[in-house]
């Protein structure tokens, strides 16, 4: 049975099988077109809970209250293959993109008990995004805290103090000309 882990900037690690995910939330239903770059175009029904609720389970680590807190998340999914990709969570949140982000447990009627659950972007016409047999969810504080990471940038706010700044010519439309002042 296969089964995925919620880690990171969460309360409470969370480890849930496929039925789990199909037991304890509601289960929504996606009916989506993508396109794979190996075999074109694809239609699928899923069926399985909404991302955001499940990851909310787990407690992330933002003041719900706060949406400047909540934009600034990520998501982390990682399925079996090792091929994973980012969500943010105002992709997902109801204030924000309110994408109806799924784990499916369910493809075209079959249950995925043992394949593992899929994520399911309703809102990606490329499937790259569509994970499957998703091992972990890591919850990430992403961007805008002073106090996660040292101010590491140099003088100029690039990172190195060693580099010329380079200025853009504001009367030359060409993208790929700048000068050196």
């Amino acid at each position: 049975m296969s089964r995925l882990v919620v880690v990171g900037a969460v309360d409470r690690q969370v480890r849930l099988s496929v039925a789990d995910l199909r037991d304890r939330w509601a289960s929504r239903q996606a009916e989506v077109t993508f396109v794979c770059a190996s075999s074109g175009a694809r239609r699928h029904t899923f069926r399985g809970p909404l991302l955001r609720e499940v990851v909310a389970a787990a407690g992330p680590g933002f003041d719900p209250a706060r949406r400047r807190d909540r934009s600034r998340f990520l998501l982390e999914v990682t399925g079996g293959d090792g091929h994973g990709t980012v969500l943010s969570w105002a992709e997902i949140d109801e204030d924000f993109g309110n994408a109806p982000v799924l784990l499916a447990t369910e493809l075209d009627g079959a249950r995925l008990d043992d394949s593992g659950s899929q994520l399911v972007v309703p809102t990606d016409t490329c499937g790259a995004r569509y994970i499957s047999g998703i091992t972990r969810i890591r919850v990430r504080a992403g961007l805008g805290r002073d106090d996660e990471e040292p101010d590491d940038m140099g003088s100029d706010g690039t990172g190195r103090d060693d580099l010329d700044p380079v200025y853009l010519d504001p009367d030359d439309a060409g993208p790929a000309r700048a000068s050196t002042r």
